[in-house]
């Protein structure tokens, strides 16, 4: 599934907009969670929404009087879920199969309190101070520059106490990119950049984040951890 490369290859941003559209028409017999996270086994889902959920959560505390930035929000999983307790949300994603389906969720939730923006997420800024910026699984579709532009705009986001905390997966050992691999799973060609931690960390650092602490998402042993070369890890970010 993976091959090492040099970081010469940038992603095909059009190609990743297509794939993210074609997986939102996956909602005849995906719930929402299961489009974003590209997990069809419906156990499998269930184990990794409650186990991340719990540990996301315990990451946040509490919202309550807090704005959250939700950069590639996808179908809303996690917007939805911050919305309950947030004073409110803004949701930005560029996808708009997937930002409509996330709209359909709201709705059916009954929940208001979430601005959605269709937008490339490296390129969105608003002038507003921001008390958590959460980033999930959207750094891996980013080639560098992109990430270097995000967290420009997120350093100038974010509120003097305000934190960051990014989900992403990473390579364990080194840097693995996928370039337009037709994935078996998903039936489709698919782009992917697992980042080591170490390269989060220097990237981060030079928009002056602090790491405050990191750690896997699943223990040791877990099925949740497919694959022997990388792991879905959690990060938390201070300026």
């Amino acid at each position: 599934m993976y091959s090492k490369n040099l970081h010469t290859m940038k992603i095909n941003k059009k190609a990743v907009k297509t794939f993210w559209d074609q997986q939102a028409k996956k909602s005849n017999y995906l719930r929402p969670e299961g489009i974003s996270n590209l997990e069809e086994d419906e156990e499998l889902l269930e184990k990794k929404i409650g186990l991340e959920t719990k540990k996301i959560f315990s990451w946040i505390g509490n919202l309550s009087n807090k704005t959250v930035l939700d950069l590639g929000a996808g179908t809303g999983q996690w917007s939805l879920k911050f919305a309950k307790s947030a004073k409110s949300v803004i949701a930005v994603e560029f996808s708009k199969g997937m930002q409509d389906l996330a709209i359909s969720e709201a709705k059916k939730q009954k929940i208001k309190n979430i601005k959605y923006e269709l937008c490339a997420a490296e390129s969105f800024f608003i002038d507003e101070e921001i008390d958590i910026i959460w980033i999930s699984g959207l750094l891996c579709y980013l080639h560098d520059e992109d990430c270097e532009n995000l967290l420009s705009n997120c350093k100038k986001m974010i509120s003097k106490n305000g934190r960051l905390i990014l989900r992403e997966p990473i390579g364990l050992q080194e840097r693995f990119e996928i370039r337009e691999v037709y994935s078996e799973a998903l039936k489709t060609k698919y782009s992917n950049t697992y980042r080591t931690s170490e390269e989060y960390f220097e990237l981060f650092a030079r928009h002056d984040f602090k790491k405050m602490r990191d750690e896997d998402m699943f223990d040791k042993g877990s099925d949740l951890n497919k694959w022997s070369e990388t792991r879905l890890r959690i990060f938390e970010f201070q300026v």
